[in-house]
């Protein structure tokens, strides 16, 4: 594939997967990694600060976490995720999001069981990814984007904005329109 096709096929990915990150309300985005995706997908140049991490599980397809580190950091920047992801071992949250970005990659290399903490590194709300890790993926009020065990409203309000972001992108993409390597121009008005 030529790299007029690998960015076509990388924006394609970005706006159906990743939306909501590159217009700003959310901090990250986890997918699974694609085929052909490749090293030099992973240097291309993105709007923003937006950044790739590849996260590999033992004998199992390779995921991509792409961020925006300021709103990581804000993501990360609450009680309740300083104090779970401190307990896991994680070094202080939104003080080093890069070490915990390290630690995180770690636990995925090293672990068997997947680290539903990643939650908030997601942007989810504290008390979903509370619930989820308490009842063990079970008696959610609502499962979209994420299985939500508090504020259910709230939560679909957010789900139909990131379907509105992913609809905006696609369509940008679809009319010609590139994510990677020009800046991002699409408005999410009217």
């Amino acid at each position: 594939m030529n790299t007029t096709g690998k960015r076509l096929s990388l924006d394609m990915t970005l706006a159906r997967h990743c939306a909501p990150v590159l217009l700003g309300k959310k901090p990250a985005a986890l997918f699974p990694k694609p085929l052909g995706w490749d090293e030099t997908l992973t240097k291309m140049p993105l709007p923003g600060d937006m950044r790739f991490l590849l996260l590999q599980r033992p004998e199992r397809k390779a995921l991509v976490f792409t961020y925006r580190p300021r709103l990581l950091s804000c993501a990360l920047d609450t009680d309740e995720a300083r104090e779970t992801l401190g307990a896991l071992g994680y070094p202080a949250a939104a003080d080093e999001p890069a070490l915990c970005l390290a630690f995180l990659a770690r636990r995925f290399r090293e672990g068997m069981d997947f680290p539903h903490e990643i939650g908030f590194f997601l942007g989810y709300p504290p008390e979903d990814v509370l619930g989820f890790i308490h009842h063990r993926g079970n008696y959610c009020k609502l499962c979209g984007v994420w299985k939500v065990y508090g504020d259910a409203v709230r939560a679909a309000a957010m789900f139909a904005e990131y379907a509105k972001c992913r609809e905006r992108l696609l369509k940008h993409v679809q009319n010609g329109g590139a994510i990677v390597r020009e800046k991002l121009s699409v408005t999410l008005a009217g």
